[in-house]
């Protein structure tokens, strides 16, 4: 069983009761025993459950114990969006296959990242982005108060062209959440009869 650790230690994560209840991530004898055990085929997951999987295991367990120190808050997404991106077009891509979601080069400003993505083919015209600084700033993120700031993604659609505006940090740009994300969007495309 080891080709499903990864799966059994997002297990005990989801289900463990003193796992992030005490100060050391302790396993308790009666996690171990809860795993699931099956005799034959592994765990049978899919795909999506692996990505999920994944993600809580590499992200999701340290940012539950550390918070605002976790990596996933701390760390730019700009290594991992190939993989966010790769993740995204395979969703979408499920259900318009004939003409096929393709990702277009990033942009980025101090911040934010914006990753367009195109039905068919096409580029995006970056000549006047610095203009939109400001304006992105102001979209994203409201200040309310001293010590509490909102922070929105924002998904425009122009014609064929898709733009996920989102902050720079990773946990903005994870594969779970690119599943997550395709699943809005395509909520989104069959609610404007695309």
């Amino acid at each position: 069983m080891t080709q499903e650790q990864i799966a059994l230690t997002a297990f005990i994560a989801g289900t463990s009761r003193s796992l992030f209840a005490q100060r050391a991530t302790a396993v308790l004898s009666d996690d171990i025993m809860s795993l699931p055990y099956p005799v034959e085929d592994g765990l049978n997951l899919s795909a999506n459950e692996r990505v999920l999987t994944e993600d809580i295991v590499n992200f999701q367990r340290d940012y539950i114990r550390r918070g605002s120190d976790a990596g996933i808050i701390k760390l730019s997404a700009h290594h991992k969006l190939p993989k966010f991106t790769e993740q995204f077009v395979e969703q979408i891509n499920t259900v318009y296959s004939e003409k096929a979601l393709c990702p277009v080069t990033a942009f980025s400003w101090p911040g934010i990242i914006c990753q367009p993505f195109v039905f068919g083919k096409g580029k995006v015209d970056w000549a006047n982005a610095d203009t939109l600084r400001g304006k992105l700033d102001s979209l994203l993120t409201e200040q309310r108060g001293v010590r509490l700031t909102v922070t929105r993604i924002a998904r425009i659609y122009d014609g064929d062209f898709l733009f996920l505006l989102k902050p720079d940090r990773l946990r903005f740009w994870t594969r779970s959440i690119a599943l997550r994300d395709a699943d809005d969007v395509l909520a989104d495309l069959r609610g404007q009869g695309f």
